[in-house]
């Protein structure tokens, strides 16, 4: 038995922060949560009835919301539903979808789906075991809300089949007969279509709106590829104490947002495979991708870790709000790293994001959102590591 286990939001400085709900998602839960921990709306989903556990969850302008399920041995497959938790659309891959999607304005979806590397590709794969046993990769595809792929880019056809690091694969995701760390090629774990942004702007098509940012998990890599040639015209491992290790949710800042153009990634610390002093220690770079040049690094030590999933986002004052799922742990910090809220989670979460209080029209019909500060007891404060 535990003396002190502290539950929802341990610490809040309204001034400081940047109010909204968030949106917690993951396992059998998605549910608005307000600054001071009150359930402000649920989503009864169930996910039995969805054949899959939730990965993640996002908000759609108009107030739906679109999810992604799957689960071991499931099919992987995305849903909208709208205020009720009445499902409105829904398609299901040829292929099983898994950790992330990407909702367009124009309507279209990107998923992630995983593919067994055909014999034609596997047979240039020089380690005889992972040749034997065969791979698993990855498509990306857009399909618009009739079904139909209206693009598809596979990375066998693209990517170094014999790039490969021994980092143990989540035994939940579906990835074959075989899945392991040997049959667990890249384990891409997240994607997003660029927005528009300087770099572009400037005449770097590297950054063009409309190629497709994603993370590949199992090769330590962000990487971005042109969506008209295929090709990958830009790439990041880092070299942060070590460089990455099992990343999650890159993401390219969008236009009216502080740091706009720059990449937000979670450094999970996953493996010792790259530097062991990163193995147990978790960050959340921000890289100018012109240059690959540190612009800002949330570091805690070990203090701050989560093995697997976790996220970060840049919100409109300034600071960051970041997931550290392994301790349930939900955090914004302002860019001088001074920790202005803090909330620990009931739930698992897969994922966390904040909407302002005027998202969409369904938030004004909620209860007044209650904004309290909450100060820890001093004896309970822990100073940030130097």
């Amino acid at each position: 038995m535990k003396s002190v286990y502290p539950v929802g939001t341990t610490l809040y400085k309204p001034a400081e922060s940047c109010g909204g709900y968030n949106l917690v998602s993951g396992a059998g839960v998605v549910k608005l949560v307000d600054m001071n921990g009150g359930v402000a709306h649920r989503w009864p989903v169930d996910p039995e009835k969805q054949k899959g556990f939730i990965h993640r969850a996002r908000l759609l302008p108009d107030g739906r919301l679109m999810a992604l399920f799957g689960g071991r041995r499931r099919r992987g497959h995305v849903a909208a539903f709208d205020w009720t938790g009445r499902e409105t659309w829904a398609y299901e891959p040829e292929h099983p979808a898994h950790h992330d999607f990407w909702p367009t304005e124009r309507g279209t979806v990107f998923l992630i789906c995983t593919v067994a590397v055909p014999p034609d590709y596997g047979s240039r794969i020089t380690d005889p075991q992972r040749r034997e046993l065969g791979v698993h990769g990855d498509e990306l595809i857009e399909v618009d809300r009739d079904g139909r792929i209206l693009w598809r880019w596979l990375q066998h056809e693209h990517l170094d089949l014999n790039a490969c690091n021994p980092i143990p694969a989540n035994r939940d995701w579906v990835g074959g007969p075989n899945n392991n760390t040997i049959t667990d090629w890249t384990h891409t774990n997240t994607i997003q279509e660029l927005p528009e942004n300087r770099w572009h702007d400037a005449g770097d098509l590297r950054f063009k709106p409309g190629n497709i940012l994603q993370s590949l998990r199992q090769l330590d890599t962000i990487s971005i590829v042109d969506r008209e040639s295929g090709e990958v015209v830009w790439s990041y491992t880092g070299d942060y104490n070590g460089g990455l290790s099992g990343p999650h949710e890159p993401h390219m800042i969008e236009k009216g947002l502080p740091g706009a153009g720059h990449i937000l990634v979670f450094d999970n610390g996953a493996s010792p495979h790259r530097d062991l002093a990163h193995c147990g220690c978790s960050y959340v770079l921000e890289i100018d991708p012109s240059d690959h040049r540190l612009v800002w690094v949330y570091d805690d030590g070990h203090r701050f870790f989560s093995r697997f999933t976790a996220n970060c986002q840049r919100l409109p004052n300034g600071n960051t709000l970041i997931l550290e799922s392994l301790c349930r742990r939900l955090f914004e910090v302002t860019p001088e790293k001074a920790l202005v809220w803090e909330h620990v989670l009931t739930d698992p979460a897969q994922r966390v994001y904040r909407y302002p209080y005027d998202h969409c029209a369904a938030f004004r019909d909620l209860p007044p959102p209650r904004e309290r500060a909450v100060t820890p007891p001093a004896e309970l404060r822990i100073e940030p590591a130097p």
